[in-house]
């Protein structure tokens, strides 16, 4: 079982996390009306996922974008799949498995745009519990090609129609600022890591006068031993 009160990691500097501040004091169940939206579109469009996932028996998913104060519960109940958005302050479910990762990253992994094996053994993303019941989700997203810009493409009853054309642009305007904020993130570290550098290498000049100083200590003791012994080495 994924263990709920375990400490999260350090959120990555990214566009979703600045979104998840504005979005902080939005509720979950708010938001619950479009992710339920979002998993009806992608029964429709791609059948092969859901049908490969009702081999699962009532395993839930815990699915953590570590930059946002959401966490979506994915569950497969009776062969059905389901979705609800929960806060990441409140009480969860348990569930099987747990995935925790940066948003931008969990969408490029379920449309197949990087390799989820790189994401784990870089730590990018983090999975725990049932490894099995994961490998599952991963291959029933692998079985199809899936474009966000397709399911969040159609018509949306409860927003007007020109937000539907916004959503359309959504991903090349996250790959956008996901390039200026790698940008950002580089320009801020740079000169930490440079100062870091320069730190390490003062550290290995005193140890390596510390390694010279106890040498000289020696060999300072062993003069004064010699200079202590009467003539012949006998008192």
């Amino acid at each position: 079982m994924h263990d709920k009160n375990a400490p999260s990691s350090v959120p990555p500097f990214t566009p979703m996390l600045f979104a998840g501040f504005i979005m902080r004091p939005v509720p979950a169940f708010s938001l619950n009306p479009v992710a339920k939206y979002v998993l009806a579109r992608m029964k429709k469009l791609y059948p092969e996922i859901f049908s490969r996932l009702a081999i699962l028996e009532n395993v839930s998913f815990l699915i953590n974008p570590t930059d946002l104060h959401y966490r979506f519960y994915l569950s497969v109940k009776e062969r059905e799949t389901h979705i609800d958005i929960l806060d990441n302050d409140a009480e969860h479910p348990e569930a099987q498995a747990a995935i925790s990762g940066p948003m931008v990253d969990l969408l490029k992994l379920m449309e197949g745009r990087v390799d989820g094996d790189a994401l784990f053994f870089s730590r990018t993303l983090n999975i725990e519990g049932d490894t099995e019941a994961v490998l599952t989700l991963r291959n029933a997203v692998d079985s199809a090609d899936v474009r966000l810009v397709d399911v969040l493409g159609g018509p949306i009853p409860f927003i007007k129609p020109d937000f539907t054309k916004f959503f359309s642009k959504v991903n090349s305007l996250g790959e956008s600022l996901e390039k200026d904020f790698r940008t950002a993130q580089r320009s801020i570290l740079l000169p930490i890591m440079r100062h870091v550098s320069e730190i390490d290498k003062e550290m290995d000049r005193s140890e390596d006068r510390m390694r010279k100083m106890d040498k000289e200590l020696v060999r300072i003791k062993t003069s004064l031993k010699k200079l202590q012994q009467p003539a012949g080495g006998v008192r």
